[in-house]
């Protein structure tokens, strides 16, 4: 259930993300949240992969990341209803990189999941503020998914509710952040 705690943390985080994001693209802050999330990816086979609704981008990243040897990993979400398919489009638009999302199902995250999680892995700022307000102290091993590639933009923006596009954009992002995670293996 969404709090009026969180509800104001990710309307500041909505509010942030022009801001924030502009700080985070400067190479130096890029190179460091770099450095740590790729730290953190290689340090265990299970990272717990988060987003809102845990039917695009975190359904995604999680299926890449154990095809590619996380076989622990895991994903779940932030909305409050599970058992929610992944949409068709993107069914789709991962089928183009191998990857089966039709049996897939929304999990919620719960607290367990945050206090035993050993690295944790989000998209955008509303995702990092909502785990503020439920487990603050998870927040020393959460990192953004994005900064494991080398883009400017470290942020990666959910697709949900946008044309196809821009889902592909979001597919292809995470594609290729996990698989230079793993290159660097």
């Amino acid at each position: 259930m969404t709090t009026v705690v969180e509800r104001l943390a990710v309307g500041g985080a909505r509010r942030l993300e022009r801001p924030a994001g502009a700080v985070l693209r400067r190479a130096r802050v890029r190179s460091i949240l770099q450095r740590r999330a790729l730290r953190a990816w290689h340090s265990t086979d299970a990272p717990l992969i988060l987003c809102y609704g845990n039917i695009n981008r975190s359904a995604f990243a999680t299926a890449l990341a154990r095809r590619s040897g996380r076989l622990r990993a895991s994903g779940g979400g932030f909305y409050p209803r599970e058992g929610r398919r992944a949409p068709g489009p993107t069914i789709a638009c991962a089928a183009t990189y191998g990857v089966d999302l039709t049996g897939h199902r929304s999990r919620c995250v719960t607290s367990d999941d945050l206090a035993g999680a050993p690295a944790i892995f989000v998209f955008d700022l509303e995702n990092v503020a909502r785990l503020a307000v439920r487990r603050p102290l998870a927040l020393a091993r959460t990192h953004l998914l994005g900064a494991l590639d080398g883009d400017p933009q470290v942020l990666i923006a959910d697709p949900h509710g946008r044309p196809v596009a821009a889902l592909e954009r979001t597919v292809a992002r995470i594609a290729r952040a996990v698989q230079r995670a793993e290159g660097g293996r």
